[in-house]
């Protein structure tokens, strides 16, 4: 019988990707992050795992599965192992352990349960039954433990039977030192972490009423439906009812219908209004609807004085009273000291106003999910101009200044997002049986080729026309500044403006031929 956790059963692919670009800035980085990510790659016993990098030596639920694979187009094997990892540890209760650590070569493997640490696990585990050949085995694997986790939290983790999700201490949603937390009575370690059953109940406003929580079940119930669909198991419309319940609750009791944002509610259901980055994992997740996340990019994210700052998408918005870099960057700096509850690694690892490289590593995704890539050309010219003129790879930057923080060098998920949103800047993104083929307005000359599946996708672009190649042979050509859905083959699905202004695009394929105007953001569904 064939043994899941051992990754030698699993049918792997050969996967790289390989870059050149006039662009020098973007060459840099590329080439940069290519080498460093390589030196996270760490022995865990059975498993070689991509962990987190700089200082944190493990892997994070947070982090790690999505950030594993992420790194499915350079090694395979270490994107399953990234994902396997967790389910192999999870409890039999369902809970999955927040963290997983080996301190030395010597060490054995320790999972951590003491706290939740978020869940970044679902849609990563679900690509990867595609990246595996549709591996059926797998799949149902996968279903049974993302069943499992998404039981544990509503056994546990709704305590007030309201149908509403909480967290439970800081880490259980990993935003170490962040005011959302410290300006309550909180501080780490001491609230760090809580491992019982049942809630606490001297951890200042904790438990709280938790936008993302709701999410990570959202997001789950999801993966669930769409497993259900492939493997015929016949709980597909199950699953989606129940996905639905938690949105339509999470609207109901944690979005502000005025401010157009998800808030926390803390111990006596009152909403702390801390408008933070949390808004983009639920985002991810996919908790929002269309209409909310228009709202929510339009009047926060692109807002100037709060989340599109001159390096975008601090932690916390820059007009919050919850935000702080420093003393001289602070809203609350005064009510900060007083508190007492900052940590010693505050300057590197803060949750409470710098650009955090997590941030960025989820963002693409959600904003994609909701047909934001204009927005991700933006970010993603943002973040290059920021680890260009740093040259650090670090996990917190000042939003207004760039400047890196004195963390060490070698963050994972800032390595990861820089080399995603290169792939959709100007280059090649494959994600389940669909290829974006992407070149950003005003991008020179690049060559881009991803091999995987036993193929070779190309993109060449020479500044004016971009040609998409399969293994040599062009499936199409296209004027620059769009970006482009295929299938598997090369078939064209769709476009997606990316330009400011509305552009002329000429499209030239086996099937289709055409010339249209493409405003931003609009979508083109190509049909027949």
């Amino acid at each position: 019988m064939r043994d899941l956790w051992n990754i030698e059963q699993y049918s792997f692919c050969d996967s790289g990707v390989e870059f050149t670009t006039e662009r020098e800035d973007i060459q840099y980085i590329f080439d940069a992050c290519e080498t460093y990510c390589k030196e996270n790659i760490k022995s865990f016993h059975d498993y070689d795992v991509l962990i987190e990098g700089s200082k944190y030596n493990g892997v994070w639920l947070e982090t790690q599965p999505l950030g594993g694979e992420m790194y499915a187009k350079r090694n395979m094997k270490i994107a399953l192992a990234n994902i396997l990892i967790f389910m192999r540890y999870q409890r039999r209760d369902g809970k999955y352990p927040g963290m997983i650590s080996r301190k030395n070569e010597w060490d054995g493997i320790t999972p951590h349960f003491d706290w939740m640490q978020g869940c970044f696990l679902p849609y990563p585990a679900l690509k990867m039954y595609y990246h595996l050949g549709k591996d059926r085995a797998y799949l149902q694997m996968v279903y049974d433990s993302l069943k499992d986790y998404d039981d544990y939290l509503w056994r546990y983790r709704d305590s007030t039977g309201n149908g509403v999700l909480e967290n439970w201490c800081i880490w259980d949603v990993g935003e170490d030192n962040c005011t959302l937390h410290m300006l309550h009575g909180l501080k780490q370690p001491e609230n760090g972490l809580w491992g019982k059953s049942t809630p606490p109940e001297d951890y200042g406003n904790m438990p709280h009423k938790s936008p993302q929580y709701m999410g990570y079940s959202y997001a789950i119930r999801c993966v669930l439906a769409e497993a259900s669909r492939i493997l015929e198991n016949g709980e597909e419309d199950a699953w989606k009812e129940k996905a639905e319940f938690v949105r339509q609750k999470a609207f109901e009791y944690l979005w502000d219908k005025e401010k157009h944002a998800f808030f926390v509610r803390d111990r006596n259901g009152e909403f702390v209004y801390a408008l933070t980055q949390e808004n983009i994992k639920c985002m991810y997740c996919g908790l929002f609807t269309q209409e909310m996340a228009d709202q929510f990019i339009r009047e926060h994210l692109l807002n100037e004085e709060e989340f599109w700052t001159p390096y975008p998408l601090p932690a916390v918005a820059a007009n919050s009273p919850y935000f702080h870099v420093n003393a001289e960057c602070s809203n609350c700096a005064d009510e900060l000291e007083k508190s007492g509850a900052a940590a010693h690694d505050l300057d590197d690892n803060s949750w409470s106003g710098p650009l955090n490289g997590l941030i960025y590593q989820r963002s693409a995704d959600a904003l994609m999910r909701y047909h934001h890539h204009y927005e991700t050309v933006l970010i993603g010219e943002k973040l290059i101009k920021l680890l260009s003129k740093e040259k650090k790879f670090v996990q917190n930057y000042n939003p207004f200044t760039g400047d890196a923080a004195n963390g060490m060098d070698g963050y994972g998920p800032t390595m990861l997002a820089a080399l995603e949103y290169i792939s959709i800047l100007c280059g090649v993104n494959i994600s389940c049986d669909k290829i974006l083929w992407s070149c950003a307005p005003n991008m020179k000359a690049f060559t881009y080729t991803q091999n995987m599946y036993g193929h070779k996708y190309t993109l060449h672009s020479d500044g004016i026309k971009m040609y998409g190649m399969i293994d040599e042979k062009q499936v199409f050509s296209a004027s620059c500044g769009v970006r482009i859905e295929t299938d598997m083959h090369g078939k064209l699905l769709s476009m997606y403006g990316i330009s400011e202004d509305a552009v002329t695009v000429s499209v030239d394929a086996d099937e289709v031929h055409m010339e249209t105007a493409l405003s931003v953001n609009a979508t083109w569904t190509i049909a027949n």
